[in-house]
């Protein structure tokens, strides 16, 4: 497939969401579950390189994905923009950064309200309430984080298929995007 705009077209749209001249930065992430099944949930795009064909979102360390990232790193995510009605679909393999520096830089960037969230004691998804009313505890055996920026991940997700889905006309347009190992881009349209 000689013209790659549409190629072009998903990475401006990823890079509006995570600077936020969009007017919506979530996507749905898919995740395998320790039992086999997809984990979904709404995170919010923070970064999209084109360059590194990467994508950024932030979580709790103590997160059920991210257990489930490192059990298998496997994902996908999707999102719609009603507007424009288009539908973006990305497969990738997701990682948790190490780097002190990317981390560092990617708090800084954070919001007040946002970095609030990380000062819960308690784990995402965690029963707040026993059967009979009384608060659950939490036995962490002294080794779970204690600073909210202890708890704060960055998870980056290497993009290895992208789909661009317009179904704003009469006539629906697909199109699909692999990346192979030099690493180049390819595509080409497909029935949507």
């Amino acid at each position: 497939m000689k013209d790659m705009r549409h190629l072009d077209h998903i990475w401006a749209r990823l890079g509006a969401m995570a600077d936020g001249s969009a007017g919506a930065a979530a996507i749905q992430l898919a995740t395998v579950s320790n039992t086999g099944s997809p984990g979904l949930r709404t995170v919010i795009l923070r970064d999209a390189n084109f360059d590194e064909a990467t994508v950024t979102f932030i979580t709790d360390i103590r997160s059920t994905k991210i257990k489930e990232i490192r059990r298998d790193p496997r994902v996908s995510a999707i999102a719609y923009d009603l507007e424009s009605r288009v539908q973006i679909k990305l497969v990738g393999t997701a990682a948790i950064v190490e780097d002190e520096d990317t981390r560092r830089a990617m708090w800084q960037r954070l919001r007040p309200h946002t970095r609030k969230q990380f000062e819960r004691d308690l784990p995402p998804g965690i029963s707040l309430d026993s059967d009979d009313g009384t608060s659950m505890g939490l036995g962490d055996n002294g080794k779970a984080p204690k600073e909210p920026y202890e708890r704060f991940a960055v998870v980056a997700i290497t993009i290895t298929s992208a789909e661009w889905l317009d179904v704003s006309g009469e006539e629906h347009m697909r199109y699909a995007f692999y990346r192979d190992r030099r690493p180049k881009w390819h595509g080409l349209r497909v029935s949507p």
